[in-house]
């Protein structure tokens, strides 16, 4: 089984250097996401990359009100980096100010990695979904990965257009809404992801047992052989990685 995850909060679990070794020895790709500039400043400082481990330049959407001053330190560390995520916006928020403010830090990380060229971003978007794809809409020089979408599936075909990926979760599988999502994606423009530790049987030791429900249901539900499955998955890694635009 091809072992893939894009989405991680590694930084958020106690035991990290158990984790990574546990990760190498599984020889399970990871993106590490972070949700502020400083957290991945000190991580990539640490050196804590390995064969398996890559930790992505974040700003949570959640967090752009309070942090805003960290804009200078994405900047700066924009170019030790591929990986950008997890950013984004999150409108479950009422207050008009914070809405403001996420917008100001997604719409400048956009523009810088639009600049900077060949970023991979991992794109928050809950129940701001086609926000999200209007600021998105000219960003022409990176790959983009929906993180969890849970939004309309009406917008699933303009995020497909435009060649965007979607790392889906063993949660997702779960949930009449998510295994709509799923079904409403190419296969290949699937990626996989844990999201931990905010997902079930996650929250407390990680494990990369959770793939299996993944290609389990793949299997299932688009009538392939696991091994089919598993060639598609690694080769839309592998577009991923190699910087491919097209949609």
């Amino acid at each position: 089984m091809f072992k893939v995850d894009t989405h991680l909060h590694l930084d958020l679990y106690k035991n990290q250097d158990t984790i990574i070794n546990y990760i190498n020895t599984e020889k399970s790709y990871t993106i590490a996401v972070t949700n502020l500039p400083d957290l991945y400043e000190q991580y990539a400082k640490d050196g804590r990359n390995s064969q398996y481990v890559r930790y992505a330049l974040g700003f949570h959407p959640e967090l752009a009100c309070r942090y805003f001053h960290q804009l200078s330190i994405f900047d700066r560390n924009l170019s030790s980096t591929r990986y950008v995520g997890e950013v984004g916006l999150d409108f479950t928020t009422k207050d008009v100010r914070d809405r403001i403010a996420q917008e100001q830090v997604f719409r400048h990380i956009l523009r810088a990695c639009n600049r900077a060229r060949g970023k991979i971003l991992t794109i928050h978007s809950r129940k701001a979904e086609k926000r999200v794809l209007e600021l998105l809409k000219d960003v022409h020089s990176c790959q983009v990965i929906l993180h969890w979408y849970t939004g309309p599936l009406s917008l699933i075909d303009v995020a497909i257009g435009r060649g965007y990926y979607f790392s889906i979760n063993h949660q997702m599988i779960n949930s009449i809404h998510g295994r709509k999502v799923i079904q409403n994606i190419p296969i290949e423009k699937i990626l996989i992801e844990s999201d931990a530790p905010f997902t079930k049987g996650l929250r407390k030791n990680y494990c990369v047992s959770f793939m299996k429900d993944i290609y389990r249901y793949i299997c299932y539900e688009r009538n392939m052989s696991e091994k089919n499955i598993e060639i598609r998955l690694k080769e839309n890694f592998r577009r991923i990685l190699s910087g491919e635009l097209s949609s």
